[in-house]
């Protein structure tokens, strides 16, 4: 069995790209100023979409079902390791940004943050 990530509460089903079935573990963190989304990538788990490849409609659908203020989003990706000899399947958390038009999030820009500092932020 596989080893459980403290970043992830549980699976979350959304539809992907052309509506394929998709999962991802989501936590989340209420803060008094501001809402932690961490979405986890599930890889072998996840018949579909990447959260990668799909992080603004993920961000919007998750605000939406869970009635989240998109202006205290502060929207996490994870890839847990998968422990390859390959540096792109480490374990890495991203924060991401996004532009807002209307009532959803659009163009992410990812900026790549410390294990360390991902502990601080959701304490």
């Amino acid at each position: 069995m596989k080893e459980k990530s403290k970043y992830m509460d549980r699976v979350y089903h959304f539809k992907g790209k052309w509506d394929v079935p998709s999962i991802c573990g989501l936590k989340v963190v209420e803060k008094p100023d501001k809402t932690i989304v961490i979405a986890t990538n599930l890889y072998d788990e996840n018949p579909g979409t990447s959260i990668s490849r799909w992080s603004a409609q993920l961000a919007t659908g998750i605000c939406n079902e869970l009635k989240i203020d998109p202006g205290k989003l502060l929207f996490i990706e994870h890839n847990p390791d998968i422990r390859s000899r390959l540096d792109f399947y480490k374990e890495t958390f991203d924060i991401v940004t996004f532009h807002r038009e209307e009532d959803h999030f659009t163009q992410p820009e990812w900026k790549r943050i410390l294990r360390e500092e991902m502990d601080e932020l959701i304490g």
